[in-house]
């Protein structure tokens, strides 16, 4: 036991929100249902961004959506967008109650970036910047955990899990079941156990609708779009998406029982992931459409 505590107070809380497949994912879905203006507008913003962190390659739209965490390689005090990328809600039994804090949070920056993209003042520079935010905020307003906590928990952080056979955590990233949210749609069950459906790319796509991303994409929005058509339009605006999020986190996003104890470490298992998985990938694909219409609206 105390050997779980030292591990679990030593390593810190990366709150990243799909982890890059799943922030591809939903920008290559974006792409497929934005209109050919808005994509050659978007494309010429995107390339004014610095691929420094995009291993010196230019990012496109679909590897845009990286760009907020791939920017957590500089220096702490250099990343003033930590608070940006969340909106927590304590938990609760159907996520009634939820009240939105005061900024920064993720419904915040999202208007943020908005309101410069409808700025005709603003510099090509300044709507480069705003949009490649914009699309990584709307995948984070859409994790559930990026808008629910549980007994301080920081959206699933300090809730330990073990049984999902990660391959592929990230430095700073331990086994939390907000890591595995980030990455639900990858694991599914099979003969009782938990399995990696599929692998994350090793490297990025060069250009929209390509690789394994563009496959994925394709095949779960053709699979789950006809069916959520009311979902994707229903909740307009960031901080409705913020609301659905949370009342999906807090009755979907934890595993039954009671919140485990600061040095206990819970197994998820099998059936509840399987179901998760099909969540993450609805959340995902819905963000993909609402980003989709945004885009259409803001680059007409």
């Amino acid at each position: 036991m105390t050997r779980t505590l030292l591990v679990f107070l030593a390593v810190p809380a990366v709150c990243n929100a799909w982890d890059p497949a799943g922030h591809m994912l939903v920008g290559q879905i974006a792409w497929r249902h934005m209109t050919p203006v808005a994509r050659e507008r978007a494309a010429e913003l995107v390339a004014l961004i610095d691929g420094k962190f995009n291993g010196g390659k230019p990012y496109n739209f679909v590897t845009v959506g990286c760009w907020m965490d791939d920017l957590r390689e500089l220096p702490k005090k250099e990343y003033p967008w930590s608070k940006w990328h969340y909106i927590d809600g304590e938990k609760s039994a159907d996520g009634s109650g939820f009240k939105i804090p005061e900024p920064p949070h993720v419904v915040w920056a999202i208007e943020q970036n908005i309101a410069t993209l409808k700025d005709a003042a603003a510099t090509k520079e300044k709507r480069a910047e705003a949009l490649g935010q914009l699309i990584h905020w709307v995948g984070d307003v859409h994790q559930p955990l990026h808008a629910t906590t549980w007994n301080n928990d920081r959206g699933g952080n300090g809730y330990m899990i073990y049984g999902v056979p990660f391959s592929d955590l990230m430095s700073g990233q331990s086994s939390n079941l907000h890591t595995y949210w980030d990455k639900a749609f990858r694991f599914d069950s099979a003969d009782g156990k938990i399995v990696e459906a599929w692998k994350a790319p090793a490297a990025r796509p060069e250009a929209p609708g390509e690789g394994i991303i563009a496959e994925r994409a394709n095949e779960i929005d053709t699979a789950i779009s006809p069916g959520i058509v009311a979902e994707i339009k229903n909740a307009t605006g960031a901080e409705a998406w913020a609301r659905e999020s949370h009342t999906i986190g807090c009755t979907k996003a934890y595993p039954p029982g009671e919140h485990p104890a600061d040095i206990e470490v819970r197994k998820l298992e099998a059936a509840w992931v399987k179901d998760s998985r099909k969540v993450a990938e609805q959340r995902i694909v819905i963000a993909g459409h609402r980003l989709a219409n945004l885009l259409n609206e803001l680059l007409k």
